[in-house]
């Protein structure tokens, strides 16, 4: 049996994010017009690319499938794609592609806004799928689930369904709702998910509930394999019809947390792929959190696996 070409494909989306970091949470409600910020830094963001290049930089052979942007914008976001060794080869580029813009004010505290400017065409089809790449891959990751437009009702399903029959593995992450879908739209996918990996926000807009064990059992009953629940500064939870444990958050001072549950991902999918126990896997991807909301921006932060596991010895 020959080695498949990629460990994994991200599908979801790319953005330009312009990060504003030291805003204060009030800055736009009072009398002032003008705020002065620590420093102002723009880079590749959304919820697969941040994937990607943290899959990349921990060692996993990863490719990138998404529409971008075939002006400046994208060209920029390329580049650094192909920097951090994502491979770029599966990116689609129409011309009247718009790259979103995520203007992105961290506040003092770590947390942070979100103010998104609107895109074109940037959604995927299901044509942009080419299902030979099932035989090259060992696993698919749907980073925005709820965010793939037409994909997510009408192709999704099907993608996941072949990966599945072809023993790829299917994991899916979950964004805000972006298209007004509603919490059931993407109910016919789950049947066919390996892992699915939400944040606790995005969990509680699907389900209707509220505690971890609950909102796990809704995602087991629809028929998904395994339910990891990012909880924030409250760690993460994880249950499968074997088991069910809580993972602690590492204590730190965060100074930003953009793109922690991406990073989270990534590592946790990274660890999966090496054979690690569902615990070890937890435990690697809390780390990668962590040490993402270090610094600022959502995939500045964690360079490699050996980083990783150091801070986890220091800890």
């Amino acid at each position: 049996m020959c080695e498949k070409k990629y460990d994994v494909i991200c599908m979801g989306m790319i953005a330009q994010d312009i990060l504003v970091t030291n805003v204060p949470k009030l800055a736009f409600s009072g009398e002032a017009d003008t705020v002065l910020a620590d420093s102002l830094t723009i880079s590749a963001g959304g919820d697969a690319a941040n994937e990607a290049v943290i899959l990349s930089r921990l060692g996993s052979r990863t490719a990138l499938l998404t529409r971008l942007d075939s002006g400046n914008v994208g060209t920029m976001l390329l580049e650094e794609m192909k920097a951090e060794g994502v491979d770029t080869s599966l990116l689609i580029r129409p011309n009247d592609c718009r790259t979103m813009t995520s203007m992105v004010f961290i506040h003092p505290d770590g947390e942070h806004h979100f103010v998104v400017g609107p895109g074109k065409n940037f959604d995927l089809e299901s044509g942009d799928f080419d299902p030979e790449l099932l035989k090259q891959t060992r696993a698919i990751s749907a980073a925005s689930l709820f965010g793939f437009g037409h994909l997510d009702t009408d192709g999704m399903e099907q993608i996941f369904r072949a990966a599945q029959e072809a023993g790829v593995l299917t994991i899916a992450d979950t964004v805000f709702d972006l298209h007004g879908i509603g919490p059931h739209g993407v109910d016919r996918v789950y049947p066919y998910v390996d892992y699915l990996l939400p944040s606790i926000g995005e969990a509680v807009y699907i389900t209707g509930e509220k505690e971890p064990e609950a909102i796990a059992e809704y995602f087991l009953k629809a028929g998904v394999k395994h339910v990891v629940l990012k909880l924030g500064a409250g760690g993460s939870f994880f249950m499968d019809r074997r088991e069910a444990f809580y993972t602690e958050a590492f204590p730190i001072d965060p100074v930003d947390t953009t793109g922690c549950g991406d990073n989270f991902a990534a590592a946790f999918i990274h660890s999966l792929l090496k054979g690690k126990t569902h615990r070890e896997c937890m435990l690697f991807a809390s780390a990668a959190g962590a040490v993402n909301a270090l610094g600022v921006g959502a995939h500045n932060g964690v360079r490699s696996e050996e980083q990783l596991l150091e801070f986890m010895k220091k800890q």
